[in-house]
């Protein structure tokens, strides 16, 4: 049985803005019409979708079980817009790249390769749970982010690109700075520096001492890993990071990478977006060239 497309967009609409009337105005379409086509779809479904109650609409478990079906073929709709909008208006090709704080160095590159008249890469930084959402909702086209442990929505995959181990980062002249590897134990006496706590190095970090059983003698909450590497150069205490978050200031001698006898140390960099096969060619294009650079990197280290 043939689904009219246009229903599932407009109930993926309405379902998301909680309202017929809202979803109305977004869709540009008079509220008999969404209310049709929610009928429609309702009957060829063979359930009822929703209810209506004083504050909107509410999905029935029918309802529930179809959104995300509909919520993919609503993103799929949008990017083949986008596309022809592209191609009709000449339009240089772009690509919506998020990216976690952790992985913005890593990121950059990729954005300053791509930045010539044929295909551009934008990047829109913020914590992993709303990146993910936003690829969902089509507001991005893939996004970098560590540790995908989080449950994907129906239609995304999580693909490993790279692997990082958590380091000891110390200031240079630190007791520590000539030690090749460290014991956690060390930490006891020092002042840990922390980024936000929606990062997921720092949850990985925090479970990691939490296991070990080590206390910080002090601990000190930054915010942003901005503030984070500052701190550090000026020797105000020492941080569980990952060796590419700091590779400059350790390459201008500022601060020193110490190698953890720990386990679960390794944290792992993954794209999540649609599978490959249904992503536009310039999304592969990028996500190929991204794949290859970390390859190289693995190489040569």
């Amino acid at each position: 049985m043939r689904i009219n497309p246009d229903y599932l967009v407009t109930f993926s609409a309405v379902a998301e803005l909680g309202s017929v009337s809202k979803a109305a105005e977004f869709l540009h379409l008079s509220q008999p019409a969404v209310s049709g086509q929610l009928r429609a779809l309702s009957d060829v479904m063979g359930a009822p979708l929703y209810t209506r109650h004083s504050r909107g609409v509410a999905l029935t478990p029918d309802g529930l079980e179809l959104l995300p079906l509909a919520q993919a073929i609503a993103r799929n709709i949008r990017r083949v817009g986008d596309l022809a909008h592209q191609n009709r208006n000449h339009l240089k090709k772009q690509v919506r790249l998020g990216v976690s704080w952790t992985l913005a160095t890593r990121a950059v590159h990729l954005a300053t390769r791509f930045s010539g008249d044929a295909l551009k890469v934008s990047l829109r930084s913020d914590h992993t749970p709303r990146l993910i959402q936003m690829v969902a909702d089509g507001e991005l086209d893939a996004t970098l982010v560590v540790d995908a442990s989080h449950a994907l929505p129906d239609g995304l995959e999580a693909r490993r690109f790279l692997s990082e181990d958590l380091r000891l980062i110390v200031p240079g002249g630190h007791r520590l700075a000539e030690s090749g590897y460290v014991n956690l134990d060390v930490l006891h006496g020092e002042t840990v520096l922390w980024p936000m706590r929606e990062s997921s190095v720092r949850r990985r970090a925090v479970k990691l001492l939490q296991a070990s059983g080590v206390t910080p003698q002090r601990e000190l909450e930054l915010g942003s890993f901005l503030a984070l590497k500052s701190a550090l150069v000026e020797g105000l205490g020492v941080a569980l990071l990952p060796r590419s978050m700091v590779s400059l200031e350790i390459a201008d001698g500022h601060l020193h990478s110490l190698g953890l006898e720990a386990n679960d140390i390794t944290l792992g960099y993954h794209v999540v977006s649609a599978p490959v096969t249904m992503l536009p060619s310039a999304v592969r294009e990028v996500l190929e060239h991204l794949r290859r650079e970390s390859v190289s990197a693995v190489t040569s280290t």
